[in-house]
């Protein structure tokens, strides 16, 4: 008896190969569907899909060194006004402040920003305003 005769059953165990992955893949979609927190995550390194828009971290961010990071004594002061319009996919995100409530970002002449917008930042670095002078 020769081997070309016998019967090897190869479609039927590539349909059972092809159906216990298609119920695999059925469960993983599943699962996915029900727990999609546990799959999903996103980091930007840039501030694009931050919503954490900066509004103050203190009194008076002109006057008083307000920008803190952890292990860092020394803090930045606000810097301008009004805010400016920088693209959030050129910003890089440095990293949380001191209070953890805003991220704080850098721009490519490493100046510091605080995203208060799309598109839209305040700049904090050395003291530039000071308190009006009271005899």
């Amino acid at each position: 008896m020769s081997n070309s005769n016998t019967v090897r059953d190869t479609p039927g165990r590539i349909l059972l190969a092809w159906s216990v992955l298609f119920v695999s893949v059925v469960i993983l979609a599943w699962r996915i569907h029900l727990h999609p927190n546990q799959y999903d995550w996103v980091e930007y390194p840039t501030a694009l899909g931050d919503g954490a828009y900066y509004s103050r971290i203190g009194a008076n961010d002109f006057f008083e060194p307000n920008l803190k990071f952890p292990g860092q004594e020394k803090g930045l002061y606000r810097r301008l006004h009004q805010p400016t319009r920088r693209n959030d996919a050129r910003m890089t995100r440095m990293g949380p402040e001191s209070t953890g409530r805003f991220n704080v970002y850098r721009d490519t002449d490493n100046r510091i920003f605080m995203k208060t917008g799309d598109d839209a930042y305040i700049e904090f670095g050395e003291r530039l305003y000071y308190p009006p002078f009271k005899p």
